[in-house]
């Protein structure tokens, strides 16, 4: 497949390695600080040890690796194919790089379960031990395999992959059956997945109430239904009737003839206007009574939505469709499949930079430096995953921080204001109250002291009023 001119470190200029060298060690670093945060904030914060967040920092934990095999950069390279140094870098590589997918796969399946057969996110922590054997002891035991294998002809499997250490490039076929095939076995299994899950929740929206949510009526359904209903007359329509009767003497109009004065009627094709007129000349012996009445049906009506305007309320409703219910599964569900997307597009540049090179033989530089920018930074987007998904959680611990340390402070001063208290009380006479009372302000006494000043008080009124004296207390 033309693979003999596949590029190497010599074909780079000398500044082109050092774009490489820094892009690689910068995104490394900014994978261990995010990964860094990642655990703190998962060991000080008990509440954001859910399921979800879980899988994250299991998976940081592969980061981690990866992130340090980024740093080594062209320093494997620059010791030897066959230094300890390059065997390192490419089994950190191997094993710790194509992890981030595994994890991203388990999640899936783990979404799957919850809504194909009701089982809780809660219910998964007693199979921890299965989802780290197989997430990390499969790359494990690739890499391993790796390491110890070599042929006559061929040498080492690992060796120089253009930008590190890594598959030598005389194991280009290994590269891509037990590395990129399984990524992407992964990825799209994983939205795979999700596919089903979102064909689930779209099919029992009306049936799985406790899965998934209808929050309000089809806006669609509603303004096609209030169109349908309202079709009818458009315009005004005026029926004049006109009643001509005979007599010997003129006599005045019948009860039933009174006018009206315009009223409103609530019918189902709108406000109508009812009237009568007499008329302003009857001749003697005839009596002449007119009724009109008018229907302005539509009038006043709006007019019917426009094309784009369904279109718009068709898609937002369907979306809607698709809206869980239940806060934990919808959480669960977000930040799984904002899990996979970041997989996703994380392994996009270095899969087409694989792929030009194994078909053409070599790749350009520019994909070299896209695999080297993108690849190291799979710890900042689980860390950017992590901190917006639990940032609700951040914000109530930290309210409720506030709230407890304004409490303690107002217990503080309660407790020195009736300490206060009581030293002013004790050097204020023996705890008389009256020469309390006079010495400080009646928002400074206690209940018990108020109560009692005040039945003293109004024992003194009562006596006064009755003419006699009541003796000091």
């Amino acid at each position: 497949m033309g693979r003999g001119s596949m590029a190497s470190p010599e074909d780079f200029a000398a500044d082109e390695i050092r774009l490489l060298v820094r892009l690689e060690r910068i995104g490394g670093c900014i994978s261990i600080v995010a990964v860094f945060c990642i655990f703190v904030a998962y060991t000080f914060f008990p509440k954001v040890r859910n399921v979800q967040n879980t899988f994250i920092v299991f998976a940081s934990v592969s980061n981690v690796g990866a992130s340090v095999a980024s740093i080594i950069a062209f320093d494997g390279l620059r010791e030897g194919k066959t230094s300890t140094l390059c065997k390192a870098q490419s089994f950190l590589f191997e094993m710790f790089m194509q992890s981030d997918p595994w994890w991203s796969l388990a999640m899936a399946i783990n979404v799957l379960l919850v809504f194909y057969f009701r089982a809780t996110p809660d219910s998964f922590a007693r199979w921890w031990w299965i989802y780290c054997l197989v997430c990390y002891g499969g790359p494990f035991a690739i890499a391993l395999t790796l390491l110890l294998s070599k042929t006559p002809n061929r040498g080492p499997v690992y060796g120089e992959a253009t930008i590190w250490c890594w598959v030598d490039r005389q194991w280009d076929d290994i590269r891509i059956y037990t590395y990129y095939m399984l990524i992407w076995i992964c990825i799209v299994g994983s939205l795979f997945c999700y596919a089903l899950v979102g064909w689930h929740v779209f099919r029992s929206r009306d049936r799985l109430r406790s899965l998934t949510a209808t929050t309000s009526r089809d806006p669609a359904a509603v303004e096609l239904a209030r169109h349908e209903e309202n079709e009818g007359c458009y315009g005004t329509v005026v029926t004049e009737v006109q009643v001509t009767s005979s007599a010997s003497t003129s006599q005045p109009p019948p009860a039933s003839a009174k006018r009206y004065h315009p009223t409103n009627l609530d019918t189902d094709l709108g406000s109508r206007s009812v009237f009568e007129h007499s008329p302003t000349h009857v001749p003697s012996g005839f009596t002449q009574y007119f009724s009109s009445v008018e229907s302005t049906g539509q009038r006043h009506r709006n007019a019917p939505p426009s094309r784009l305007t369904r279109a718009v309320s068709s898609t937002i409703a369907s979306a809607r469709r698709f809206v869980v219910a239940d806060p934990v599964k919808r959480a669960y569900l977000r930040t799984s499949f904002l899990f996979a997307i970041s997989v996703l597009v994380t392994w996009i540049p270095s899969s087409l930079n694989r792929i030009h090179s194994w078909v053409a033989g070599s790749s350009p530089y520019e994909y070299h430096v896209a695999t080297a920018a993108v690849l190291p930074l799979q710890g900042l987007w689980n860390s950017v995953i992590f901190f917006v998904t639990s940032w609700n959680v951040f914000q109530r611990h930290r309210r409720n921080t506030a709230a407890s340390a304004a409490a303690a402070q107002a217990i503080d001063r309660l407790h020195q204001d009736t300490a206060n208290r009581t030293v002013a009380r004790g050097s204020g006479g023996g705890g008389d109250n009256r020469q309390y009372g006079s010495l400080h302000s009646e928002t400074d006494l206690g209940d018990c002291d108020s109560r009692t000043i005040s039945s003293e008080i109004e024992l003194q009124r009562r006596s006064k009023s009755q003419g006699t004296s009541t003796p000091p207390v």
